[in-house]
C-alpha cells in the first residue's frame, strides 16, 4: 500500500507541473461511505460554452463557492480528484443532487488527462440523455486499486447555485435512496391519501372546505414530488418543466390553501381574501414573466406573505363558541410555516441540506398539514353540532308558533289561492262567528263568503299574485249570522308543494273604522255646509296640478266670492249668516256635482275645480255662468225680510307657468278682485297681460331665488352699530341685518326686495330659522367677539310672532350654540305687533323670562298709539328715521320725535334713532335725550364676517 502512495503521490507531482495546481485528492478507502464534496471542490465562472481544455488551464479556479446567478453567457465549472485505495475494485457514484439545474455535464479524466466517460444531463435535457433512471444528476465511477480520476463537471442555471454534491460508495447510495423512497413514499402516500379521502367525503357530504383541501393536498403532493425530482422521473416528458411547474404548483397550493382557510373562519374580512387570492395569482404570473431568479425570490416572498396571513387571520378570527378547529388550524399553519421560513432561509444563505434532512423536515410539514386536516374535521363537526342546535331551535319555534297560533287574539288562517279554507285558528273562528275550527273548517266552502263585495277578494288576490304580499288591507266582511263588519287583514302568497298557499291574519277593527270614517268626513268636509273645506280643496288641488302637468290634462279653478253677504251678518246676525251660506252651497253643489269640486275657502267664500273635460275654456265658462245665476236668482228669508246676493267669480285655466296651489289660488284671487272692481256679479278670466299678473310673476321669482337662498345659503349677514349718545360705548351693539345674493356675481340684494314676496307666500319664517341658526353658529365660532358682545338685535317677521315651531327653533338654538339670552335683542315693528297683538304678548313673555329683550320697530309709522305702546312689554322704542332724517328742519318731526322719547322714558323704556344721517343730528339727538343713534352718520351697513369696532 504504501508503494502505491507513493507512485501516486509521484504522479501527482509530474502532472502538476504541467498544470495548474488542484487540491489534495480525496482518498477512496475500504472505509469509505459518503462525503460531501462541497469543501473538496474548486470552481470557476466561464463562458457558458467554454470548452473542458480551456478551463482546465485557468489560473482562477476558487475554493469558495458563489450562489449567486450565472449571467446568461456564463456557466460554472467544479472539479475535485479522487484516488482509489481500496484494495479491490469498487464502484462508487457522484451525484448531484438538485433536479432543477438546467445543464449538468460530467467528465471523468484519467491520471494522464484523457477524458474516460461525459454524460450532458439536465432539466432542459431528455430525461433519457441520464446514465440510470434517478431523480437526481448521477454517475457511476468504476475504480480499480491506486486509479486516480479528475472530475470535472460544468452547470448552466438561471436560478442561485445551491446544489448538494456528493459522492456515495454505490451500495451505500442505493441503501441511502431506498431509505429515502420510504420516506417520499410515506409522504406522498399520505398526502394522497388526504387528497382521495376529502375528495370522496365531499362528494358525499357536499362540504365546499373538503373540496379545497382535497386539490391543497394534491397540489401540494405534486409539488412535493416535483421538488424532490420523482415527478420527473414518472413523467420523463415534463423534464423541461421543472422549474415552471414548481411555480404553478406553489400558486395553486396557495390558492387551494387559502380556499381552505376562508371557508373555515367566520368574519374574515373580504380584503384579506383578496391578498390571499391575489398573491396566487401574481405568483402565477411571475413564473411566465420572470426568470428562474427572480422565480424564486418571488416564490418565496409571496409565499411567505401569504402563509403570514393565513397565520394571522387563523388565530384572529376564531370562533368564540369552539375555538378547537381555529386552534389546530393555526397550529397546523406555524407549523408550516416554520419549516418554509427554515427551509427558505437556508437555501437563500447557500446552505446545502442533506436529503434526508429535507425530507425530515417535509415530514414536520406534513405533520402541519395533518393537523389542518384535524381542524377541518373539527370544523366539519362544530357545523354539524349548529346544524343539529339550529334544527333543535326550529322545532321549539315550531312548537312555540303552534302555541302562539292557537292562542293569538288575532285570526289567523291558511287557504289556497282558489280559496280553499286549510287552517284557521279559535280567534278566527270567534271573529266570523263559528263554535270551533272544526265548524268553520266543515261549513266554510271557500273563504270569498268572507267578503262582503267579492271584487274585493278579486283585487287583493291580483295584488298578491303580483306582489307576493299585501299588508293591513281594509275590508267590509260578513259574519256568519249574515252581519256586516269590518276586518283589517295582511296577506301573505307562499309557493309550497307545487301550490300556492295564502298566509292571512285578520283582526276586527269595526269599532276605528266608524270612528276614522266620521273623523276622516270631519277632516275633509265643511261642517256648517258639508261641502269640501278648504285643507282637503288644497291637497286636491295640488294632486291636480301634478296629473296635469304629468298626463297634460286640463284644470281649471273658479274662485267665488259673495257679494252682500256681511248685510246679511250685521242685520240678522251670525246664525242668520250660517243658515244663508248652508242653503246656498246646497244649491250651489248641485250645480257642480259630477262635474267638478266644490269647497267652502272661507267665510262667504267658495272655490270649485274642474279637471279633465270639464275643465275646458267652454264648459267651465259655462259652469261659471250657471254658479252666477243660482246666486242671482237665490232669495233669502228672515224675519220677513228677503235678501238677494250676487258673486264674483275669478276664473283660472292651469298653464305651465303655475307651479303651486298657493299661485293658483293667488292668481284666482285676483280674477276675482278683479270681478269685483269692474262692478261685482261678474266672471274674469285671469289674462297674463293684465298688471296684476306682472306683480304675481314678479313675485313668483322672489320666492324662487329666496327658495334656491335657502337651500343653497345664498343669503348673508350684514351689521350695523349702534352709537350711545348719553353714554361712553362700552363693547359692541349693533343690528343685525340681512342681504342676499343675486344671480349676477357679487350682486347683493337688499330685502326691501325680497321680503314683500317672503311675507305673501309665508317664507318669512325660514328666513328667521336661517338668520338666527347662522348668528348664533358664527358667535360661537367666534368666543373673543361673543364676549365683546352687548347686544345685538335680530328682527323678527309678525309670522315668525305666531310660529310656535319657530319658538321652539330658537329656544333651541340658545343651547345649541351656548349664546347668552342677556345679548340678545328681538326687534319687531310696530304695525305687525298690534296686529297680532295675543301672539306677540305671549313671544315676548317666553323669551323676556329667559333675559332677552324687545324692541318696536318703526314706532310712530303705523298706527302710533301709546296705548298700544303701553300694552307692549319691550325695551327699547326705534323712532321710525322717517321723523328722525328732516329733524333739523321740520318743527312737526321734530315735535313727534321729542314726543316718542318723553313717553317712552315715562314706561321705563329707551329710544333708538334710525334713518340718522349725520353728526349734527346725532347731536341734536343727544340733547333731546334718545339714548342711541342709528343710520349712515354712525356707520354704514357692513358684511359681518367682516366686522369691524365702532371707532
Amino acid at each position: 500500500m504504501k508503494l502505491t502512495s507513493y507512485i501516486l503521490l509521484l504522479a501527482c507531482l509530474l502532472l502538476g507541473s504541467m498544470l495548474p495546481c488542484q487540491g489534495q485528492p480525496l482518498i477512496l478507502d475500504s472505509a469509505f461511505t459518503s462525503q460531501e464534496l462541497n469543501g473538496q471542490i474548486e470552481y470557476l465562472r466561464a463562458e457558458k460554452y467554454a470548452q473542458l481544455s480551456d478551463v482546465q488551464a485557468s489560473p482562477d479556479w476558487q475554493r469558495q463557492l458563489d450562489i449567486q446567478p450565472l449571467s446568461p453567457q456564463q456557466s460554472l465549472w467544479g472539479r475535485f480528484k479522487v484516488v482509489q485505495q481500496a484494495g479491490n475494485q469498487a464502484r462508487f457514484a457522484f451525484v448531484i443532487a438538485n433536479p432543477t439545474l438546467d445543464e449538468v455535464d460530467l467528465y471523468l479524466l484519467d491520471d494522464r488527462g484523457r477524458i474516460r466517460r461525459s454524460l450532458m444531463m439536465g432539466a432542459l435535457r431528455p430525461f433519457s440523455a441520464r446514465e440510470l433512471n434517478h431523480r437526481h444528476f448521477l454517475i457511476r465511477l468504476d475504480m480499480t486499486p491506486g486509479e486516480q480520476l479528475d472530475i470535472y463537471f460544468r452547470i448552466a442555471d438561471k436560478g442561485p447555485l445551491v446544489f448538494p454534491v456528493q459522492l456515495w460508495r454505490d451500495e451505500v447510495l442505493i441503501a441511502e435512496e431506498q431509505a429515502n423512497l420510504a420516506i417520499i413514499g410515506m409522504i406522498g402516500g399520505a398526502l394522497s391519501i388526504l387528497a382521495f379521502y376529502y375528495l370522496i367525503t365531499y362528494v358525499l357530504l357536499r362540504s365546499p372546505v373538503r373540496f379545497w383541501f382535497s386539490m391543497a393536498s394534491f397540489s401540494f403532493l405534486l409539488l412535493f414530488l416535483n421538488v424532490e425530482g420523482v415527478l420527473v422521473q414518472i413523467v420523463p416528458g415534463l423534464s423541461g418543466y421543472i422549474s415552471l411547474l414548481t411555480l404553478c404548483l406553489v400558486a395553486l397550493a396557495l390558492f387551494n390553501a387559502s380556499k381552505v382557510s376562508h371557508l373555515m373562519l367566520r368574519g374574515v374580512p373580504m380584503y384579506w381574501r383578496y391578498v390571499s387570492y391575489s398573491a396566487s395569482y401574481l405568483l402565477l404570473l411571475c413564473a411566465f414573466v420572470l426568470n428562474d431568479y427572480w422565480q424564486i425570490i418571488a416564490a418565496i416572498g409571496l409565499a411567505g406573505a401569504t402563509l403570514v396571513v393565513q397565520l394571522g387571520v387563523a388565530w384572529r378570527y376564531s370562533d368564540r363558541k369552539d375555538g378547537r378547529p381555529n386552534r389546530l388550524y393555526a397550529i397546523g399553519w406555524s407549523s408550516i410555516s416554520l419549516i418554509a421560513l427554515l427551509q427558505s432561509g437556508f437555501y437563500l444563505s447557500g446552505v446545502i441540506l442533506e436529503s434526508t434532512l429535507s425530507l425530515y423536515l417535509t415530514l414536520l410539514t406534513l405533520f402541519g398539514i395533518l393537523l389542518i386536516a384535524l381542524a377541518v374535521e373539527a370544523h366539519q363537526q362544530a357545523q354539524v353540532l349548529s346544524r343539529y342546535e339550529r334544527q333543535s331551535n326550529t322545532i321549539n319555534d315550531l312548537r312555540r308558533f303552534y302555541e302562539l297560533f292557537r292562542n293569538s287574539a288575532e285570526g289567523l288562517y291558511t287557504s289556497t289561492l282558489a280559496g280553499k279554507l286549510i287552517t284557521t285558528n279559535p280567534a278566527m273562528c270567534k271573529l266570523f262567528g263559528y263554535d270551533n275550527e272544526q265548524q268553520m273548517l266543515k261549513e266554510c266552502g271557500n273563504t270569498s263568503q268572507f267578503y262582503a263585495n267579492q271584487v274585493d277578494r278579486l283585487t287583493l288576490v291580483e295584488e298578491l299574485v303580483k306582489q307576493g304580499v299585501v299588508m293591513g288591507r281594509e275590508i267590509r266582511g260578513v259574519r256568519r249570522d249574515g252581519s256586516q263588519f269590518w276586518f283589517s287583514i295582511s296577506v301573505q302568497l307562499r309557493h309550497e308543494h307545487n301550490e300556492d298557499y295564502l298566509f292571512g291574519t285578520i283582526f276586527d277593527i269595526t269599532e276605528r273604522k266608524e270612528s276614522s270614517m266620521s273623523l276622516e268626513y270631519m277632516a275633509t268636509h265643511d261642517p256648517l255646509t258639508g261641502v269640501y273645506n278648504r285643507r282637503e280643496f288644497e291637497l286636491r288641488l295640488r294632486r291636480g296640478l301634478s296629473q296635469a302637468r304629468d298626463a297634460e290634462q286640463e284644470l281649471t279653478l273658479l274662485y267665488m266670492d259673495l257679494d252682500q253677504f256681511k248685510v246679511v251678518n250685521d242685520t240678522c246676525g251670525h246664525k242668520a249668516g250660517d243658515i244663508l251660506i248652508k242653503q246656498l252651497s246646497q244649491q250651489l253643489n248641485q250645480v257642480v256635482e259630477n262635474k267638478g269640486i266644490l269647497a267652502r275657502l272661507g267665510g262667504d267664500e267658495f272655490g270649485v275645480l274642474l279637471e279633465g273635460e270639464q275643465a275646458n275654456d267652454q264648459h267651465a265658462y259655462l259652469l261659471a255662468n250657471k254658479l252666477l245665476n243660482v246666486v242671482q236668482q237665490f232669495r233669502f228669508v228672515w224675519d220677513n225680510r228677503i235678501f238677494t246676493l250676487g258673486i264674483s267669480i275669478g276664473l283660472v285655466p292651469y298653464h305651465r307657468a303655475i307651479h303651486s296651489p298657493e299661485q293658483l289660488l293667488s292668481m284666482a284671487d285676483s280674477a276675482c278682485y278683479m270681478a269685483k272692481e269692474q262692478g261685482r256679479n261678474q266672471i274674469h278670466t285671469y289674462s297674463k297681460q293684465d298688471d296684476k299678473i306682472q306683480r304675481y310673476e314678479t313675485e313668483l321669482h322672489w320666492v324662487s331665488l329666496i327658495n334656491k337662498a335657502l337651500q343653497e345659503d345664498r343669503f348673508e349677514l350684514y351689521y350695523q352699530h349702534y352709537h350711545p349718545l348719553n353714554k361712553i360705548s362700552r363693547g359692541y351693539h349693533y343690528e343685525i341685518l340681512l342681504r342676499m345674493q343675486g344671480d349676477e356675481p357679487e350682486q347683493i340684494v337688499s330685502p326691501a326686495s325680497f321680503l314683500p314676496a317672503a311675507e305673501h307666500y309665508n317664507l318669512t319664517a325660514q328666513i328667521d330659522r336661517w338668520v338666527v341658526e347662522h348668528y348664533f353658529r358664527w358667535l360661537a365660532a367666534n368666543p373673543e367677539h361673543k364676549n365683546s358682545l352687548v347686544r345685538a338685535n335680530i328682527n323678527l317677521s309678525g309670522h315668525s310672532l305666531g310660529d310656535k315651531e319657530l319658538r321652539l327653533f330658537v329656544l333651541n338654538a340658545f343651547e345649541k350654540h351656548g349664546i347668552p339670552y342677556n345679548k340678545i335683542c328681538f326687534e319687531i315693528t310696530e304695525s305687525m305687533a298690534i296686529i297680532k297683538m295675543d301672539e306677540t304678548l305671549e313671544f315676548i313673555k317666553t323669551f323676556h323670562q329667559l333675559g332677552c329683550t324687545f324692541a318696536l320697530d318703526d314706532f310712530g309709522s303705523g298706527f302710533s298709539s301709546y296705548g298700544y305702546l303701553k300694552s307692549l312689554p319691550v325695551n327699547y322704542v326705534k323712532i321710525d328715521g322717517g321723523f328722525v332724517k328732516d329733524l333739523l328742519v321740520d318743527p312737526v318731526d321734530m315735535a313727534m320725535v321729542s314726543s316718542i322719547k318723553d313717553v317712552a322714558k315715562a314706561m321705563g323704556m329707551k329710544t333708538v334713532a334710525e334713518f340718522v344721517e349725520s353728526k349734527e343730528i346725532m347731536v341734536e339727538l343727544g340733547k333731546m335725550g334718545v339714548d342711541y343713534a342709528q343710520g349712515y352718520g354712525v356707520a354704514r351697513p357692513a358684511p359681518l364676517r367682516d366686522f369691524t369696532p365702532l371707532a
